[in-house]
């Protein structure tokens, strides 16, 4: 039986939520949007439904759940606490499937479970309606865990002794699994499922394997082991990457559930490692009949997912778009523009700026300088240069939701020749966005120049200049293979079609030591100048502080064309 849709009400921050399941999900929106209440509440409510139906009885205690976010469960009821009575303002869940009747014929049914408080204190209260043979009987089976959810990695136990399968069961159903690592390897190999368990591990950690050691006669403590080729070592000493995966894929293996839940599983994985972290998720779900339900912030593991998961956006508890593709996504979780969409659909933002650098404090400061209104501006980053076609492409879509707000494409000049810059911002004009090209090699070179840094220093800009060409020639190759890999990244990217037309690289650099100021990188420079401050001038000094050579002439004009007069 596969879910088709899910509808969760009042738990915690979500009022009511209804998601169109397929067979991977994904979860995205800012913090606290209710991407982790959706994914507790739905596996509170079915362990709830499970512990009813052992248990016999509709009331019981709450300590004999296994899985309870808080022992005070009355407060994940959205907005005020449990009420002492069944009704329509609890927790209800309510799961759809498509089941096949007596005549072969498919149609939806469902199954719904209530959560209330219990009249004596310390009870919950949990009622199930629906179709209990189809759906019911198969969620509430608590022998057979239907749900799994797996919270961000916490750390492992640093040895583990043997516990009966029932016990690990109870932790694997709290949440708590990462505390019975170790046995769920032990079980599993116990249950010949050792070597599956491997090869998905593998399909991330290339030529990675575990192994346990037990004697029953001897040990009290699980031994287990991480081999990678001809290295042997014990599980805690693991990465937490590794052990994030390994968690997920022990969990699967060994107790095959029907919906596993994963809180960021991403979160300790490299992003090489995010998009196989993807591709193995998908193949469990293949493999196993597992629905997969997953909330992430990152913007690797949405685009691994773009042409095959469903995603679902959250924004304050409530489902903002749903549906295999969501329009840009991608690019907004790229540029981080999630926490601040509504700003910029409410028209509060006047200018949004995305800049190639990670770091945006000099690029900020720059602009303040040169009275841009940082209250109505938003900077982000799209990351690198090679991303550019992705900032432009970021303007159309911005254009449907906040018509009146203007895009400033930053980007470094990179040594480029007048006429490659005019190219560039040809392209970036073209888009309806505003190009700004920086004067010298980058932002930084605006604030390692030796007027500003005699200006702010109160040393002479004869003084100041001599020290820079003495650091320039100490590190004379380290710029010059900077200037000649710049210039063959512009080569390939512009040039790719005609190498010939591409101007020569030795012509442009020329053979003078030290490189004059516009060829050095002003990023390296900047590391340079911070590196000897102390030594030079006796104290640091922060090189964000004003002068008259930080006004821009370009970002001046620009000025009049975002803010008319």
């Amino acid at each position: 039986m596969k879910l088709k849709k899910i509808r969760l009400q009042k738990y915690k921050k979500i009022a009511s939520v209804e998601l169109n399941l397929s067979d991977v999900n994904v979860l995205v929106g800012s913090n606290n949007s209710g991407k982790s209440s959706v994914l507790q509440g739905i596996h509170f409510s079915i362990i709830a439904a499970a512990t009813a139906r052992q248990q016999g009885q509709s009331t019981f205690a709450s300590d004999l759940l296994p899985y309870n976010p808080t022992p005070y469960f009355s407060v994940l009821r959205n907005g005020t606490p449990y009420l002492n009575q069944n009704g329509a303002g609890n927790s209800i869940l309510t799961l759809y499937a498509d089941v096949s009747r007596e005549n072969g014929v498919a149609e939806e049914s469902n199954y719904s479970i209530t959560l209330f408080k219990g009249r004596n204190h310390g009870n919950i209260g949990c009622n199930r309606e629906g179709d209990y043979l189809k759906i019911g009987s198969e969620v509430t089976d608590a022998e057979n865990l239907y749900s799994i959810y797996v919270p961000g990695l916490a750390g492992i136990a640093q040895q583990e002794e043997l516990r009966a399968k029932a016990i690990v069961r109870r932790g694997v159903a709290s949440g708590d699994a990462n505390l019975y690592l170790r046995n769920i390897i032990y079980y599993t190999k116990k249950l010949g499922k050792l070597r599956e368990l491997n090869s998905y591990l593998s399909t991330i950690f290339h030529g990675v394997s575990i192994d346990v050691e037990f004697n029953e006669d001897r040990d009290h403590r699980l031994n287990v082991y991480v081999s990678t080729g001809q290295v042997r070592y014990p599980l805690e000493l693991s990465g937490t990457g590794l052990l994030q995966v390994l968690q997920i894929y022990s969990y699967v293996t060994y107790f095959s559930p029907k919906l596993l839940l994963l809180d960021e599983p991403d979160s300790h994985l490299h992003p090489d490692n995010q998009a196989e972290l993807c591709r193995a998720i998908a193949k469990i779900s293949q493999a196993k009949e597992c629905q997969i339900l997953l909330c992430t912030h990152s913007r690797h593991i949405v685009e691994e997912f773009s042409d095959s998961a469903t995603f679902v956006w959250l924004k304050d508890g409530t489902v903002q778009e749903q549906g295999p593709q969501i329009d840009k996504l991608p690019l907004l979780l790229d540029l981080g523009a999630l926490d601040s969409f509504d700003k910029l659909r409410s028209g509060q933002t006047s200018l949004l700026v995305l800049t190639e650098d990670r770091d945006r404090q000099y690029l900020e400061f720059l602009l303040q300088h040169n009275g841009y209104r940082m209250d109505e501006i938003l900077v982000y980053s799209y990351k690198t240069s090679s991303n550019l076609e992705g900032a432009v492409l970021f303007v159309d879509f911005l254009a449907s939701i906040a018509p009146t707000c203007k895009v400033m494409i930053h980007r470094d000049r990179d040594f480029m020749t007048i006429s490659e810059v005019e190219r560039v911002k040809q392209a970036i004009s073209k888009s309806g966005a505003i190009p700004f090209i920086t004067a010298g090699s980058d932002i930084e070179s605006y604030f390692v120049s030796d007027a500003h840094i005699g200006h702010i220093s109160g040393v002479t800009n004869e003084e100041i200049r001599a020290w820079l060409n003495e650091l320039a020639t100490n590190n004379h190759n380290d710029l010059l293979l900077q200037f000649t890999r710049k210039r063959d990244d512009i080569k390939y990217k512009m040039y790719r079609d005609n190498r010939d037309d591409c101007p020569d690289t030795k012509k442009l650099i020329g053979l003078s030591v030290p490189l004059s100021e516009e060829k050095r990188k002003g990023k390296f420079m900047l590391r340079k100048v911070r590196d000897s401050m102390q030594t030079k001038f006796g104290r640091n000094i922060d090189l964000k502080g004003v002068s008259p050579s930080l006004t821009c002439l370009e970002l001046q004009n620009l000025k009049s064309v975002i803010w008319p007069a």
